[in-house]
This record gives structure tokens, C-alpha cells and sequence, in this order.
């Protein structure tokens, strides 16, 4: 399986934020999803693109330790450094393989634009 870590930061605050901005950045991006924040836009990307049940759930369990990290004063280190890497790379290439099978990235709508016939 390989050192998963190697490619990610050793301090826990910088790997749940980042992971949490790639996967928001994704989900925004390729599935239209909006909201504040990674739950949000899961929940928005799960109603609007059907995403698999178990995919949903890695993310929130990514979305919520990293919300823990932030929030919680006593609640400094991710308990399970290999799962949440391993949930994160999961998360994202299942992701990645969503757009893949589809054809690509989503069609942007245009903004201010009209045709007039």
C-alpha cells in the first residue's frame, strides 16, 4: 500500500484543512455544489448528483474531524492519521472517477448572457 503520509503534512490542522479545501473545491466545481462548508456542499452535491451512500459518508467523516480539529478546544490530533488520509484519497478518486465516467468536467452555465431569437 505504500506511505500515504509521505505526500501529506505531518500537522494535523494543515492535513484536515486541506483535505476538506480539495474536496470542497471538487464538489463545488465539478458537481455544483453550494454552501458554507464541506457538509454543506456534500449534502448539496449528494441531492443534485445521486453520490453513493458510502462516498457521502467518508466525507462527513473527514468533514467532521476536521470541524472537531477547528472548533473543539480540547480536541488537538486526528485519532486515526491512516484512516483519514486513506478516507480523504478514497473520497477523491471516487470523486474523480464520477467525472470520469460522465465525460468530463460539468457544463458551466453562462452567467449574464441571453439569446435573443
Amino acid at each position: 500500500m505504500g506511505n500515504v503520509e509521505s505526500r501529506h503534512s505531518s500537522n494535523d490542522f494543515e492535513l484536515t484543512v486541506r483535505a476538506a479545501k480539495e474536496l470542497e473545491h471538487l464538489l463545488a466545481h465539478e458537481f455544483g455544489a453550494q454552501g458554507q462548508g464541506l457538509h454543506q456542499k456534500i449534502s448539496s452535491a449528494q441531492s443534485a448528483a445521486g453520490l453513493p451512500q458510502a462516498l457521502v459518508k467518508k466525507m462527513r467523516y473527514l468533514a467532521t474531524l476536521r470541524n472537531r480539529l477547528v472548533h473543539e478546544r480540547d480536541f488537538n490530533a486526528v485519532p486515526d492519521r491512516e484512516r483519514f488520509i486513506r478516507n480523504f484519497e478514497e473520497s477523491k478518486a471516487e470523486l474523480m472517477g464520477i467525472v470520469a465516467q460522465r465525460g468530463g468536467r460539468r457544463k458551466k452555465k453562462a452567467k449574464g448572457c441571453c439569446v435573443i431569437v
